[in-house]
Protein backbone atom coordinates (compact mmCIF):
# COMPACT_ATOMS: atom_id res chain seq x y z
CA UNK A 1 0.00 0.00 0.00
CA UNK A 2 1.24 3.57 -0.76
CA UNK A 3 2.13 6.02 2.45
CA UNK A 4 0.99 9.47 2.21
CA UNK A 5 3.48 11.71 1.34
CA UNK A 6 4.47 14.77 3.54
CA UNK A 7 2.51 17.13 1.91
CA UNK A 8 -0.33 15.00 2.35
CA UNK A 9 0.30 14.48 6.14
CA UNK A 10 0.78 18.21 7.06
CA UNK A 11 -2.65 18.94 4.86
CA UNK A 12 -4.46 16.53 6.94
CA UNK A 13 -2.90 17.61 9.99
CA UNK A 14 -4.32 21.59 9.45
CA UNK A 15 -7.35 20.65 8.97
CA UNK A 16 -7.44 18.86 12.29
CA UNK A 17 -6.05 21.52 13.71
CA UNK A 18 -8.02 24.44 12.42
CA UNK A 19 -11.31 24.12 14.51
CA UNK A 20 -9.25 24.60 17.67
CA UNK A 21 -7.12 27.36 16.48
CA UNK A 22 -9.44 29.09 13.97
CA UNK A 23 -7.89 31.45 11.29
CA UNK A 24 -6.30 34.76 11.60
CA UNK A 25 -9.21 36.53 10.40
CA UNK A 26 -13.14 35.87 11.82
CA UNK A 27 -15.33 33.81 9.60
CA UNK A 28 -18.17 35.77 8.69
CA UNK A 29 -21.17 35.55 11.15
CA UNK A 30 -24.42 34.35 10.29
CA UNK A 31 -27.21 36.75 9.98
CA UNK A 32 -28.60 38.38 13.28
CA UNK A 33 -32.21 38.00 13.63
CA UNK A 34 -33.20 38.47 17.11
CA UNK A 35 -31.99 40.68 19.32
CA UNK A 36 -29.06 39.32 21.91
CA UNK A 37 -28.06 40.85 25.65
CA UNK A 38 -24.77 39.94 27.42
CA UNK A 39 -24.25 41.15 31.00
CA UNK A 40 -19.98 42.17 31.11
CA UNK A 41 -17.88 42.51 33.89
CA UNK A 42 -17.89 45.77 33.97
CA UNK A 43 -19.92 48.76 35.25
CA UNK A 44 -18.49 51.36 33.44
CA UNK A 45 -17.45 51.86 29.89
CA UNK A 46 -15.40 55.05 28.18
CA UNK A 47 -15.14 54.05 24.58
CA UNK A 48 -15.77 51.11 22.30
CA UNK A 49 -14.10 50.42 18.54
CA UNK A 50 -15.26 48.39 15.90
CA UNK A 51 -13.13 45.88 14.65
CA UNK A 52 -14.78 44.24 10.51
CA UNK A 53 -11.42 42.25 9.34
CA UNK A 54 -11.59 40.74 12.63
CA UNK A 55 -15.40 40.70 13.56
CA UNK A 56 -14.79 42.02 16.80
CA UNK A 57 -16.50 45.05 19.73
CA UNK A 58 -13.64 46.85 22.13
CA UNK A 59 -15.17 47.93 24.86
CA UNK A 60 -12.42 50.44 27.59
CA UNK A 61 -13.13 50.61 30.77
CA UNK A 62 -11.04 53.40 32.64
CA UNK A 63 -12.04 51.85 35.79
CA UNK A 64 -10.61 48.11 35.94
CA UNK A 65 -8.13 49.51 33.65
CA UNK A 66 -9.02 46.88 30.78
CA UNK A 67 -9.99 46.52 27.40
CA UNK A 68 -12.83 43.95 26.84
CA UNK A 69 -12.98 41.88 23.35
CA UNK A 70 -16.44 40.77 22.13
CA UNK A 71 -16.97 39.14 19.06
CA UNK A 72 -20.52 40.55 16.99
CA UNK A 73 -22.57 38.52 19.00
CA UNK A 74 -22.01 39.94 21.68
CA UNK A 75 -20.58 37.13 23.21
CA UNK A 76 -17.35 37.96 26.17
CA UNK A 77 -14.55 36.61 24.19
CA UNK A 78 -10.89 38.46 25.98
CA UNK A 79 -10.32 40.47 28.58
CA UNK A 80 -7.23 42.92 28.06
CA UNK A 81 -5.73 43.89 31.02
CA UNK A 82 -3.00 46.18 32.35
CA UNK A 83 -4.48 49.27 30.71
CA UNK A 84 -4.20 51.77 33.13
CA UNK A 85 -7.38 54.19 32.57
CA UNK A 86 -8.21 52.94 29.20
CA UNK A 87 -9.94 55.78 28.09
CA UNK A 88 -10.45 55.85 24.14
CA UNK A 89 -10.10 53.64 21.51
CA UNK A 90 -9.01 53.87 17.74
CA UNK A 91 -8.23 51.89 15.05
CA UNK A 92 -5.21 52.07 12.61
CA UNK A 93 -6.92 51.97 9.28
CA UNK A 94 -6.20 48.38 8.56
CA UNK A 95 -7.43 47.62 11.35
CA UNK A 96 -4.09 45.42 12.48
CA UNK A 97 -3.73 47.74 15.60
CA UNK A 98 -5.78 49.14 19.00
CA UNK A 99 -4.28 52.43 19.87
CA UNK A 100 -5.47 52.60 23.57
CA UNK A 101 -5.51 55.92 25.60
CA UNK A 102 -3.68 55.30 28.83
CA UNK A 103 -4.75 58.03 31.18
CA UNK A 104 -3.80 56.44 34.40
CA UNK A 105 -0.21 55.50 32.60
CA UNK A 106 0.75 58.56 30.61
CA UNK A 107 1.06 56.70 27.56
CA UNK A 108 -0.64 55.31 24.30
CA UNK A 109 -0.42 51.60 24.07
CA UNK A 110 -0.80 49.91 20.54
CA UNK A 111 -1.97 46.65 20.22
CA UNK A 112 -2.23 44.08 17.97
CA UNK A 113 -5.35 42.82 17.23
CA UNK A 114 -4.56 39.74 16.04
CA UNK A 115 -2.78 38.56 19.01
CA UNK A 116 -4.18 41.01 21.64
CA UNK A 117 -0.45 40.98 22.83
CA UNK A 118 0.82 45.38 23.34
CA UNK A 119 3.48 45.89 21.29
CA UNK A 120 4.41 49.23 21.70
CA UNK A 121 3.31 51.62 24.62
CA UNK A 122 4.16 55.48 23.81
CA UNK A 123 4.86 57.54 26.80
CA UNK A 124 3.25 61.12 26.29
CA UNK A 125 4.94 62.70 29.48
CA UNK A 126 4.47 62.63 33.03
CA UNK A 127 0.94 63.85 34.06
CA UNK A 128 -0.20 64.27 31.04
CA UNK A 129 -3.02 61.81 31.51
CA UNK A 130 -4.38 61.61 27.66
CA UNK A 131 -7.98 61.03 27.87
CA UNK A 132 -9.32 61.07 24.11
CA UNK A 133 -7.65 59.77 20.65
CA UNK A 134 -8.34 60.68 16.68
CA UNK A 135 -6.32 59.24 13.69
CA UNK A 136 -5.55 61.53 10.99
CA UNK A 137 -2.92 59.95 8.64
CA UNK A 138 -0.46 58.94 10.05
CA UNK A 139 -0.78 61.06 13.56
CA UNK A 140 -2.44 60.08 16.37
CA UNK A 141 -3.93 63.28 18.14
CA UNK A 142 -5.00 63.56 21.65
CA UNK A 143 -6.59 65.33 24.08
CA UNK A 144 -4.52 65.72 28.13
CA UNK A 145 -4.35 67.39 30.93
CA UNK A 146 -6.92 68.82 33.54
CA UNK A 147 -9.14 71.33 34.14
CA UNK A 148 -7.75 74.42 31.87
CA UNK A 149 -4.62 72.78 31.69
CA UNK A 150 -5.85 70.87 29.09
CA UNK A 151 -4.65 70.79 25.31
CA UNK A 152 -4.08 68.65 22.24
CA UNK A 153 -0.94 66.95 21.67
CA UNK A 154 0.33 64.71 18.48
CA UNK A 155 2.13 61.16 18.58
CA UNK A 156 3.40 61.02 14.63
CA UNK A 157 3.65 57.54 13.60
CA UNK A 158 5.28 57.72 9.94
CA UNK A 159 8.61 57.29 11.22
CA UNK A 160 10.98 54.48 12.71
CA UNK A 161 10.72 56.68 15.92
CA UNK A 162 7.36 57.87 16.58
CA UNK A 163 7.65 60.96 18.07
CA UNK A 164 5.52 63.12 20.76
CA UNK A 165 4.47 67.04 20.77
CA UNK A 166 2.38 69.09 23.51
CA UNK A 167 0.56 71.93 23.82
CA UNK A 168 -0.15 72.34 19.97
CA UNK A 169 -3.34 74.76 20.76
CA UNK A 170 -3.55 78.11 23.04
CA UNK A 171 -3.41 77.52 26.47
CA UNK A 172 -7.05 77.98 27.58
CA UNK A 173 -8.92 76.69 24.91
CA UNK A 174 -10.82 73.61 26.64
CA UNK A 175 -11.92 73.22 30.26
CA UNK A 176 -10.87 69.94 30.40
CA UNK A 177 -9.76 67.25 27.45
CA UNK A 178 -11.97 67.65 24.37
CA UNK A 179 -13.57 64.33 22.72
CA UNK A 180 -11.98 64.04 19.62
CA UNK A 181 -13.39 62.59 16.36
CA UNK A 182 -11.68 62.02 12.66
CA UNK A 183 -12.76 60.28 9.75
CA UNK A 184 -10.83 58.96 6.57
CA UNK A 185 -13.84 60.63 4.48
CA UNK A 186 -12.40 64.01 5.69
CA UNK A 187 -8.19 63.60 5.43
CA UNK A 188 -6.72 66.49 7.26
CA UNK A 189 -9.75 67.47 9.99
CA UNK A 190 -9.46 66.49 13.48
CA UNK A 191 -12.56 67.85 15.24
CA UNK A 192 -12.78 69.25 19.00
CA UNK A 193 -15.82 68.84 21.62
CA UNK A 194 -16.45 70.46 25.01
CA UNK A 195 -17.24 67.82 27.28
CA UNK A 196 -16.93 69.61 30.69
CA UNK A 197 -19.23 72.87 30.06
CA UNK A 198 -22.49 73.77 29.66
CA UNK A 199 -21.58 76.41 27.05
CA UNK A 200 -19.99 73.62 24.61
CA UNK A 201 -17.73 74.19 22.61
CA UNK A 202 -17.21 72.54 18.91
CA UNK A 203 -14.09 73.35 16.92
CA UNK A 204 -13.18 71.81 13.77
CA UNK A 205 -9.42 71.97 13.42
CA UNK A 206 -6.99 71.21 9.62
CA UNK A 207 -4.03 69.03 10.86
CA UNK A 208 -2.92 68.65 7.25
CA UNK A 209 -0.23 70.65 8.10
CA UNK A 210 1.13 68.96 11.38
CA UNK A 211 -0.11 71.53 13.40
CA UNK A 212 -3.85 72.73 14.09
CA UNK A 213 -5.26 75.30 12.65
CA UNK A 214 -8.66 76.44 13.43
CA UNK A 215 -10.94 75.92 10.14
CA UNK A 216 -14.54 76.40 11.61
CA UNK A 217 -15.71 76.89 15.60
CA UNK A 218 -18.71 77.65 17.32
CA UNK A 219 -20.10 78.16 20.81
CA UNK A 220 -22.72 76.26 21.75
CA UNK A 221 -24.05 75.32 18.21
CA UNK A 222 -27.57 74.39 17.67
CA UNK A 223 -28.15 75.56 21.60
CA UNK A 224 -26.43 71.78 22.36
CA UNK A 225 -24.85 71.92 26.15
CA UNK A 226 -22.45 69.50 27.59
CA UNK A 227 -21.73 67.52 25.24
CA UNK A 228 -22.07 63.50 25.41
CA UNK A 229 -20.83 62.57 22.06
CA UNK A 230 -19.50 63.53 18.53
CA UNK A 231 -20.33 61.34 15.71
CA UNK A 232 -19.38 61.70 11.62
CA UNK A 233 -21.62 60.49 9.08
CA UNK A 234 -20.24 57.56 6.81
CA UNK A 235 -19.65 60.67 4.42
CA UNK A 236 -18.23 62.88 6.96
CA UNK A 237 -20.81 65.63 5.73
CA UNK A 238 -23.19 65.27 8.16
CA UNK A 239 -21.97 65.73 12.34
CA UNK A 240 -23.98 64.91 15.00
CA UNK A 241 -23.42 66.68 18.24
CA UNK A 242 -25.39 64.92 21.17
CA UNK A 243 -25.86 67.02 24.16
CA UNK A 244 -28.48 66.87 27.58
CA UNK A 245 -30.10 69.41 25.84
CA UNK A 246 -31.84 70.47 23.90
CA UNK A 247 -34.69 67.18 23.65
CA UNK A 248 -33.60 66.14 20.01
CA UNK A 249 -30.93 65.08 17.65
CA UNK A 250 -29.49 67.72 15.96
CA UNK A 251 -27.29 67.03 12.80
CA UNK A 252 -25.08 69.37 11.22
CA UNK A 253 -23.09 70.69 8.33
CA UNK A 254 -19.59 69.89 8.73
CA UNK A 255 -18.16 72.12 6.73
CA UNK A 256 -19.63 75.45 8.85
CA UNK A 257 -21.27 73.34 11.76
CA UNK A 258 -25.03 75.04 10.39
CA UNK A 259 -27.88 72.81 11.29
CA UNK A 260 -28.96 70.54 8.34
CA UNK A 261 -31.56 68.60 10.37
CA UNK A 262 -33.69 67.89 13.50
CA UNK A 263 -34.71 64.43 14.56
CA UNK A 264 -36.76 64.65 17.13
CA UNK A 265 -36.50 62.19 19.83
CA UNK A 266 -36.86 63.76 23.29
CA UNK A 267 -34.93 64.10 26.97
CA UNK A 268 -31.66 63.44 27.65
CA UNK A 269 -29.81 62.91 24.52
CA UNK A 270 -26.82 61.01 25.08
CA UNK A 271 -25.34 58.83 21.84
CA UNK A 272 -25.43 58.40 18.16
CA UNK A 273 -24.71 56.83 15.54
CA UNK A 274 -24.91 56.61 11.88
CA UNK A 275 -24.98 52.93 9.75
CA UNK A 276 -23.34 52.77 6.14
CA UNK A 277 -26.86 52.23 5.07
CA UNK A 278 -27.96 55.50 6.37
CA UNK A 279 -29.93 54.28 9.38
CA UNK A 280 -29.78 57.22 12.23
CA UNK A 281 -29.15 55.63 15.93
CA UNK A 282 -30.70 58.50 18.38
CA UNK A 283 -30.00 56.91 21.67
CA UNK A 284 -31.58 58.67 25.42
CA UNK A 285 -30.86 58.83 28.81
CA UNK A 286 -33.91 57.19 30.02
CA UNK A 287 -34.30 54.67 32.75
CA UNK A 288 -37.82 53.74 31.95
CA UNK A 289 -38.72 53.99 28.42
CA UNK A 290 -37.51 54.17 25.01
CA UNK A 291 -33.66 54.23 24.60
CA UNK A 292 -33.20 54.52 20.85
CA UNK A 293 -35.18 56.15 18.03
CA UNK A 294 -34.42 54.87 14.58
CA UNK A 295 -34.58 57.25 11.41
CA UNK A 296 -33.57 56.97 8.09
CA UNK A 297 -31.22 59.76 6.91
CA UNK A 298 -33.56 63.50 6.82
CA UNK A 299 -36.45 61.97 8.00
CA UNK A 300 -38.77 63.68 10.75
CA UNK A 301 -40.35 60.10 12.41
CA UNK A 302 -38.96 57.36 13.63
CA UNK A 303 -38.78 54.20 11.70
CA UNK A 304 -38.44 51.95 14.96
CA UNK A 305 -38.15 52.78 18.40
CA UNK A 306 -36.49 50.55 20.93
CA UNK A 307 -36.68 50.14 24.29
CA UNK A 308 -34.00 47.73 25.53
CA UNK A 309 -34.65 46.94 28.99
CA UNK A 310 -38.21 47.65 29.94
CA UNK A 311 -38.92 48.42 33.51
CA UNK A 312 -35.53 47.82 34.65
CA UNK A 313 -34.54 51.15 35.57
CA UNK A 314 -31.50 50.67 33.39
CA UNK A 315 -30.67 52.92 30.70
CA UNK A 316 -28.45 53.73 27.73
CA UNK A 317 -24.94 54.32 28.17
CA UNK A 318 -23.58 57.80 27.29
CA UNK A 319 -21.14 57.52 23.76
CA UNK A 320 -22.91 54.15 24.01
CA UNK A 321 -23.97 53.28 20.40
CA UNK A 322 -22.21 52.35 17.39
CA UNK A 323 -23.11 50.07 14.49
CA UNK A 324 -21.05 47.73 12.66
CA UNK A 325 -19.37 48.68 9.58
CA UNK A 326 -21.62 47.15 6.69
CA UNK A 327 -25.02 48.53 9.06
CA UNK A 328 -26.49 45.02 9.81
CA UNK A 329 -25.98 45.34 13.27
CA UNK A 330 -26.15 48.36 16.63
CA UNK A 331 -24.22 47.90 19.80
CA UNK A 332 -25.64 49.54 22.52
CA UNK A 333 -24.53 49.92 26.25
CA UNK A 334 -26.94 49.75 29.27
CA UNK A 335 -26.31 50.46 32.87
CA UNK A 336 -27.22 51.56 35.76
CA UNK A 337 -24.82 53.02 38.93
CA UNK A 338 -22.81 50.32 40.56
CA UNK A 339 -24.22 47.59 38.34
CA UNK A 340 -22.63 45.57 35.67
CA UNK A 341 -23.39 46.72 31.82
CA UNK A 342 -25.46 45.22 29.15
CA UNK A 343 -23.89 45.01 25.98
CA UNK A 344 -26.98 44.60 23.42
CA UNK A 345 -26.64 43.84 19.60
CA UNK A 346 -29.33 44.63 17.52
CA UNK A 347 -30.51 43.42 14.31
CA UNK A 348 -30.88 46.28 11.58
Amino acid sequence: MRRPGLRGAVGVLILLLLPLFGTSTAAAAEPLTEPTSTELPISYHADMAVDDVHRRLYIADIVTSSVLVTDFDGRLLRTLKNKPGAADLVLSRDSRTLYVALSGGDAIAAVDTGTYREKARYATGDGTAPLRLALAGNTLWFSYGSDWDSNIGALDLSGTRPTVRLGLVPWGTWAGPPMLLSSPAAPGVVIAGEQYLSSSNVTVYDVSTGNPVVRTTQDNPGGVGTINDLVLSPDAATLFIVGGYPYHHLAFRLSDLSVVHTYPTTSYPNAAAVSAKGEVAAGIDNSYGQDIYLFQTGADTPSRIIDLEPGTGRSLRPHGLVWSPDGTRLFALTGEYGANLTLHVIPA
